[in-house]
């Protein structure tokens, strides 16, 4: 019994490309495109039927002229062959000829800087002077990249509102669930960054993001937009559209957070210029005064005068005093809560109803202190009730 010799992968699809080159020297195919890119001195797409889908690539030179785009049915001559690293059939392109076109979606390479150029509004997210409280996320529900974003809020970004717009990242149905997604997106007021995030794929999956349409969607959002498509070595068209692009999801989370340790070394630096500002203050007034009594040329009725005037300066830096101390007060406790809320996510919420008289003038704190036929107002935690007392008892 003879046994046949074992082929590797590799020596399997040289065989079959020298197969191919034998039986099909020159093949001649029309066919839909689909799943267009173009890269640096090449264009790849697919050309499809009703029931298959075969690869075409192309390498582009100075006497190429069509242009085509998704959509299009062309016709192609070239060369059947294999492609070694994945086993898949494709043609290689000599001439092609477009029969019948669509409206354009999908940019030429020659488009895409022109357009890139003219469109760009590129700032960095990372030179905002406010806190980043609310962000937007477009991306697929069940992604890998919304995960994760999510796990880099719940550690980092705990104050953080976040609204997740679920939107279909591929695919015939992607430019209508983006339109969907950048329209819910402009309703939201309150929001104040907005991300576009999609793990890393082929050239078919990310050819989205090379859209003419949605780049122009991007230009009606009205807050900064952070493009995170793919992985580091992915460079879609919107990256170049887009606010500020980085190189993974968790990149442009990032970003956020950087905003936020921004934010609170600012606070913090106000703080110590607050607090040394009051001192300051306090140890001119103490000085000046100190000065006054050490005078050794003070006569008697002066210091009578000098009495006087040092109790009027003292009810003056008293009232002072204490209306600075009462307005730098409010704001440190503006800046303790807003350093809380960026340590905690759960509200606090007042349990205990206030009790005040129907003119909201008076603090109610006694049954003693109720009329009869007296109208009150009840505060609780979600609203307020007006009420008639008919009876009290102790």
């Amino acid at each position: 019994m003879m046994t046949k010799q074992a082929l590797t992968v590799t020596e399997l699809s040289l065989a079959l490309k020298n197969c191919l080159n034998l039986q099909f020297p020159g093949v001649c195919i029309t066919g839909v495109i689909s799943d267009l890119y173009s890269g640096k001195g090449y264009l790849l797409f697919s050309l499809t039927d009703e029931n298959s889908k075969l690869k075409c690539i192309q390498a582009l030179t100075d006497n190429d002229s069509v242009e085509i785009d998704v959509g299009d049915t062309i016709k192609v001559k070239g060369t059947l062959s294999v492609f070694n690293k994945s086993g898949e059939f494709q043609v290689l392109v000599s001439k092609l000829e477009r029969l019948s076109n669509t409206p354009s979606s999908y940019l030429t390479s020659s488009e895409q800087h022109a357009f890139a150029k003219a469109n760009s509004r590129r700032v960095n997210i990372i030179e905002f002077d406010s806190l980043i409280r609310s962000v937007g996320i477009i991306t697929s529900r069940d992604g890998a990249a919304l995960s994760d974003i999510l796990a880099v809020i719940k550690h980092e970004l705990g104050y953080l509102h976040v609204k997740v717009f679920p939107t279909v990242m591929q695919g015939k149905n992607a430019i209508e669930s983006f339109e969907n997604s950048i329209f819910r997106v402009q309703r939201h007021k309150d929001l104040d960054v907005l991300i576009i995030a999609r793990g890393g794929g082929s050239y078919e999956d990310l050819s989205i993001f090379n859209s003419k349409n949605l780049a122009n969607l991007l230009k009606s959002i009205q807050i900064p937009v952070i493009s995170a498509i793919g992985h580091a070595k992915d460079d879609v068209f919107i990256n170049h559209v887009a606010n500020a692009s980085v190189a993974t999801p968790t990149s442009a989370i990032q970003k956020i957070v950087s905003n936020k340790n921004k934010c609170e070394i600012k606070l913090q630096g106000l703080r110590n210029d607050l607090s040394n500002a009051i001192q300051r203050l306090v140890l001119r007034k103490r000085n000046k005064i100190e000065k006054i009594f050490a005078s050794p040329h003070t006569a008697s009725g002066k210091i009578e005068i000098h009495a006087v005037s040092l109790q009027l300066l003292e009810n003056k830096l008293g009232k002072a005093l204490r209306g600075i101390f009462l307005s730098r007060q409010q704001k440190l406790v503006r800046m303790e809560n807003l350093l809380e809320k960026l340590k905690k996510t759960n509200k606090k919420v007042c349990e205990n109803p206030i009790i005040y008289s129907n003119d909201k003038k008076r603090l109610i704190r006694s049954g003693l202190n109720l009329r009869i036929d007296e109208v009150i107002s009840i505060k609780f935690y979600d609203g307020i009730v007006n009420a008639k007392v008919s009876s009290a008892e102790k």
